[in-house]
């Protein structure tokens, strides 16, 4: 039993790896910028605002080129990724593997939830503004 839990563990590992390696050789390829084939944002498409993560498949396919600041100008979040994947790891041992070390080192409280949520709700704010300095947290066209 626990060396299948272990396997499953590995293979879960391995395929999240895979994915992101797969996602990461494609943008490095596809440019979004200079094609209609990406993901439109539904958010952009119904209001024609920017949304938090609007511009964030550039922003990758820009950081994956080395242009640390144009990916920047798209979306800052992009710089959350190692962060988001370690929260996606840590969810993965705590909800589906059940492992106790991360529900007592890795612990959120509700205030930061809501600050970072707060975060985001700004960010969207501030990057539909148009006047300087606003104009630099809206993805370039």
């Amino acid at each position: 039993m626990f060396t299948k839990i272990l396997i499953n563990k590995y293979l879960i590992l391995f395929l999240t790896l895979l994915l992101i390696a797969l996602v990461c050789i494609y943008y490095y390829y596809y440019d979004p910028g200079k094609s209609n084939y990406g993901l439109p944002c539904f958010f952009k498409l119904v209001t024609g605002l920017n949304c938090a993560g609007c511009g964030g498949q550039r922003a990758l396919h820009n950081l994956l080129h080395g242009n640390f600041l144009l990916a920047l100008r798209y979306n800052f979040f992009i710089y959350l990724m190692p962060f988001f994947l370690y929260l996606f790891y840590v969810n993965i041992e705590v909800y589906i593997f059940r492992g106790k070390k991360f529900v007592l080192d890795f612990m959120f409280s509700n205030k930061l939830g809501l600050i970072g949520i707060l975060i985001i709700l700004v960010y969207m704010v501030l990057r539909n503004i148009p006047y300087v300095p606003f104009i630099y947290l809206s993805p370039p066209n």
